[in-house]
């Protein structure tokens, strides 16, 4: 056999084994992550999640077409998990990008983007004319599977960090994002959620977005305890939204002994009332201490709300008239310190990437030592805090008021903490006859391993209500008309991490390390870099070129 022979011999046997080896990866679905932070490898979870479902998943990304340059990173990323996930699930999984329409059409098809949850995004950029363009742009997707839908938005616009890192994290919650979407839909039987009532909780009206928002995936109600023990059975979830009125022991015992079976509870309480009507009305008012008897309770179980206020200078802004007396009204947007932003912490899936939380007159949460219950903080106020014990005086006058920042100093305070564990009754060692309106019940000491979330302010979950009686969505300003809040985000992993079986909630724990350019460097070193990257292949394929005519020189000249 000839040496030319031999090379054409050799070249077919590498082609073929390459061919093999990609065969096999595709069959087999293997894939080589050699990333640090792993982000081509698909958890155990999702695999599991797509293995499970026998319908065709259909996702419709919102991405076409040409992209900003900030944007096209996360096109990618789109692209590529979706990749993925069809290796893994076949025929179960299609997906198309699709470009928004523009013209005539494009308001009609924004309208009907918008009835499907996705959420606009606006892009400025510098065109060639040296101007600027606005870029609308949808950065989501409709995922379609047993004749449902579900819109997911990729981004959620935190103002407090740059565009590079809102972009990163929906990198990042890309997996559970698409999964999460895909296992609600895939549910044949919807778990139940109670919003309690009969307390002076939030009104229907006043929860109805996240009501709506959550009665897509589970069977929400509103029910009235009435003593009954088992008014909580078949629940998956409770929620004690905002009480006002003073909870009765019999009422208490159901809630404990649903915690003691493993149920879950989601609890969001005002330390102190403040009636932000006579506030708007008479220019005054009082913080006085929320009467809810549920304190005893939630110090059993390991957290104390403080019957206090707290106030921050990272704040939202109300619209306050500055105009002087006798002149018409001219309202400007201020700090109002009672309406602190909390800061969601990065070590829990729950509050991980979230925008900042708006709050109304929030206390503070201490975490009690005890056996066998783990507390984490999901939320907590900026450095900048000051606490404020009731009773206290509010006046709308303290908007224009010169803010002594000396005084707030108290550091990042909690508002918001995660409990689980093994919970202990506060009813034990106590007559039990007259409970359960005196028919008898199997009572729990202990409970089996459950969660539960505790938020020292009601407005968490409250949304605004038109005049007429329409619901505003949850962390949207209705000063401003944007959708600036993490509200709505919170509570959705709130509910989604207590009733989370599968681990699913824990793909929000995901890290893509960001690899971001050293602008100043760039801008340095710039002359540097672009001699390096023309000259430097010019060179290496010259000497590439050189040492290949001197080796076949050596090896194929004439010996004389």
């Amino acid at each position: 056999m000839t040496i030319k022979q031999k090379d054409i011999l050799h070249f077919f046997a590498v082609a073929a084994g390459a061919a093999a080896l990609f065969l096999l990866a595709n069959v087999f679905h293997l894939r080589l992550d050699l990333t640090a932070d792993k982000r081509y490898t698909l958890s155990e979870a999702t695999k599991d999640a797509l293995g499970r479902q026998s319908s065709v998943i259909y996702i419709k990304v919102y991405l076409e077409g040409e992209m900003p340059v900030g944007m096209r990173p996360l096109q990618r990323a789109v692209k590529d998990m979706l990749d993925d996930m069809q290796a893994y699930s076949g025929e179960r999984l299609q997906y198309e990008f699709v470009k928004p329409a523009a013209g005539r059409q494009k308001e009609a098809f924004y309208r009907d983007l918008l009835r499907k949850g996705l959420l606009p995004y606006t892009v400025q950029e510098e065109n060639t004319e040296g101007g600027v363009t606005q870029i609308d742009l949808f950065p989501g997707a409709i995922v379609s599977l047993n004749g449902r839908q579900r819109g997911v938005n990729f981004l959620q616009v935190n103002r407090n960090i740059s565009t590079e890192e809102n972009i990163n994290n929906a990198i990042q919650n890309l997996e559970y994002i698409f999964i999460s979407a895909v296992e609600e839909l895939g549910r044949k039987e919807l778990e139940k959620i109670a919003f309690i009532d009969g307390h002076g909780e939030l009104s229907a009206a006043q929860v109805a977005d996240m009501a709506q928002e959550l009665s897509a995936y589970y069977k929400v109600s509103r029910i009235t305890l009435s003593g009954d023990v088992n008014a909580l059975n078949g629940y998956a979830l409770a929620v004690v939204a905002k009480p006002s009125k003073s909870w009765s022991e019999a009422d208490k015992l159901v809630v404990d002994q649903y915690i003691m079976r493993g149920g879950k509870v989601a609890w969001f309480i005002d330390p102190v009332m403040v009636h932000e009507d006579s506030l708007a009305n008479g220019h005054m008012t009082f913080g006085i201490i929320n009467d809810h008897n549920l304190n005893d309770m939630l110090f059993r179980y390991g957290v104390r709300i403080n019957a206090n206020v707290v106030q921050d200078l990272q704040c939202a802004l109300i619209p306050v008239n500055v105009a002087p007396a006798g002149m018409p009204a001219k309202f400007s947007p201020l700090p109002w310190t009672y309406y602190p932003l909390l800061f969601p912490s990065p070590d829990n899936p729950i509050s991980r990437n979230l925008n900042v939380v708006k709050t109304e007159f929030p206390g503070t949460v201490d975490t009690l030592p005890g056996a066998g219950v783990g507390k984490q903080t999901l939320l907590s106020t900026s450095p900048r805090s000051f606490v404020k014990g009731a009773p206290f005086y509010v006046g709308l006058e303290q908007v224009m008021d010169n803010i002594d920042t000396r005084l707030y100093s108290k550091g990042a305070l909690p508002v918001a903490v995660l409990l689980q564990g093994e919970f202990s009754s506060i009813f034990q060692r106590r007559i039990l006859s007259s409970y359960n309106n005196g028919r008898p019940f199997s009572f729990a000491a202990k409970s089996v391993r459950t969660a539960q979330v505790v938020v020292a302010d009601g407005d968490v979950i409250r949304n605004d209500v038109t005049a007429n009686g329409s619901a505003l969505p949850l962390g949207y300003d209705r000063y401003t008309r944007q959708a600036l809040y993490g509200n709505k985000e919170f509570v959705k992993n709130v509910v989604a991490y207590l009733l989370d079986d599968s681990g699913l909630i824990s793909l929000r724990g995901k890290v893509v390390a960001m690899r971001l350019l050293d602008r100043a460097r760039v801008v340095r070193e710039r002359s540097a870099w672009i001699i390096a990257n023309t000259v430097a292949p010019l060179v290496l394929l010259t000497l590439g070129g050189v040492a290949f005519v001197l080796r076949r020189k050596r090896k194929y000249g004439k010996r004389i």
